[in-house]
């Protein structure tokens, strides 16, 4: 029953007893009852003594029609009740049938009257408004302290992310400084050394605030979430208007239920970026001359552990095209490029030395030698594959293990097949446990570190280590049913 504190009165009672809504131009009779102008008239012209009219409350009979005009003071208050925040007349009211809302079906989770029950209803759990009120605003009490230690947790890790970033903008400083300083007494070959260990200091600190902004920003996310939440569920808990409230109930659950699904961030251990090793190498540039800058050009990275695959896209992301030359006549390439579908007849395809002519194989046009590179492939549309990478050199005619993709000491690999996921290289296999059914797999080739690493739904599924100096391809293999494809993912 909604009240108006504007008006004093509730809802009811500025409802026709007729059509049971909210006054349309009322009318006073003189008996003292009130009706819509329209609804006294129809009910007057239904009557079977025209001549009689009565009041549909009272019964009171009037032996001339009363003279029906409009009670300004009652019209008044109707309109002030329209305009009380939070009551909506026409979401009062069922929307099949018109009639007022009274009931909650608890198996259907929704507003209904009474009409509704000899319908789709009529076998359901219905009760009462004010009962399901109390026992939802229940539920949602009770999410109150699971949301105060998540908003808290949040917080906590937001703290700890700006302080990092703090000190790792601060770290590079004095460092630069200092290496400045020892640049004035050197000359061209020494300016030459300097910018490039300057570059080195900036690229790692951007490296690190870039990961840390990124973390930073999930949390801001998770927590703004938290705070519309909150502010929703406070919201819904001072809201002591019945329907309104269980209008909207899913909304604050869901809201609620998604609170569960937030994933604390992996937080490593504060650490301050150092970069003593730099500024000892720069005190001894006189010295070490040639030397120098062997070994200032080799890179000081993150910790692989640091980054997930949202960095490492941003970081590293690269997005191969296939070889149509080295495709198997039974591989379809896509016009872009990116699709490997298998075929049940060959493709017309023209002779090529890199084509291979017994595997289901085809390479990326993409070589890599130095640097990190990071691809994604989209498996859903395939249930046995083998996508990895291969030495250039890597065998292409004949069925035996050297043209086979893991089969091979120039071949790496990870395989599904039929439904269990196993990675190769050399001809041995190693099972893996994959939770779940991934759609999309990722790849980080680290040449410098010698690390292929393979990825699924955000974990390290596997690790390779080997010569990865040496020019090395993307590769995928499609073995099952015709229609059955891969696909390198665009960034």
């Amino acid at each position: 029953m909604a009240f108006s504190s504007m008006t004093g009165v509730c809802a009811d009672e500025l409802q026709c007893a007729v059509c049971l809504e909210l006054y349309e131009e009322p009318i006073t009779l003189p008996c003292g009852h009130s009706f819509c102008k329209v609804c006294i008239e129809q009910h007057w012209e239904c009557r079977e003594e025209a001549t009689v009219c009565d009041c549909p409350n009272c019964r009171e009979v009037f032996p001339i029609k009363p003279k029906c005009q409009k009670n300004v003071a009652l019209a008044k208050l109707v309109e002030q009740m329209k305009l009380v925040p939070g009551v909506n007349v026409e979401k009062r009211r069922c929307t099949e049938h018109g009639k007022p809302i009274l009931l909650y079906c608890k198996d259907d989770e929704s507003l209904m009257c009474v009409m509704c029950l000899v319908g789709q209803h009529s076998n359901h759990k219905v009760v009462p408004l004010e009962i399901v009120h109390d026992e939802l605003k229940g539920v949602l009490t009770a999410k109150c302290p699971e949301l105060s230690k998540a908003k808290q947790h949040l917080e906590s890790q937001l703290h700890q992310l700006k302080r990092e970033v703090e000190q790792t903008r601060d770290s590079g400083k004095g460092s630069v400084d200092r290496m400045e300083e020892k640049r004035l007494a050197l000359y061209q070959y020494v300016d030459n050394s300097v910018d490039l260990m300057k570059s080195s200091v900036i690229k790692r600190q951007n490296e690190k605030i870039f990961l840390l902004q990124k973390q930073m920003d999930k949390v801001k996310e998770q927590l703004n979430s938290l705070h519309e939440t909150n502010s929703t569920l406070k919201a819904a808990l001072q809201d002591l208007e019945t329907i309104s409230f269980l209008q909207g109930y899913k909304d604050v659950i869901q809201r609620l239920e998604s609170v569960s699904h937030f994933q604390s961030l992996k937080m490593a251990q504060p650490s301050v970026l150092d970069f003593s090793k730099e500024e000892k190498n720069l005190g001894s540039l006189i010295e070490l001359h040639e030397n120098f800058l062997k070994n200032i050009m080799k890179p000081v990275e993150l910790q692989m552990s640091e980054l997930d695959q949202s960095s490492l896209r941003s970081l590293y992301g690269r997005s191969p095209s296939l070889d149509p030359n080295s495709a198997h006549r039974r591989i379809k390439i896509s016009r872009d490029l990116r699709t490997a579908t298998r075929t049940e007849t060959d493709n017309p395809y023209a002779e090529h030395p890199d084509r291979f002519d017994f595997c289901f194989q085809v390479l990326s046009s993409d070589c890599f030698s130095s640097g990190r590179h990071y691809w994604e492939v989209d498996v859903r549309s395939s249930s046995w594959w083998r996508i990895g990478i291969c030495l250039n050199s890597m065998r292409r005619k004949g069925g035996g293990k050297e043209c086979w993709l893991g089969g091979n000491p120039e071949s790496w690999c990870l395989q599904k097949y039929p439904n269990e996921y196993s990675t190769w290289h050399n001809d041995r296999g190693t099972h893996l446990s994959v939770p779940g059914n991934p759609e999309r797999f990722g790849f980080l080739l680290d040449c410098v570190e010698g690390e292929f690493t393979c990825f699924g739904d955000s974990r390290v599924l596997h690790v390779f280590r080997g010569n990865f100096l040496v020019p090395v391809k993307p590769a995928i293999s499609v073995y099952g049913d015709v229609g059955d494809s891969v696909r390198f993912c665009s960034f």
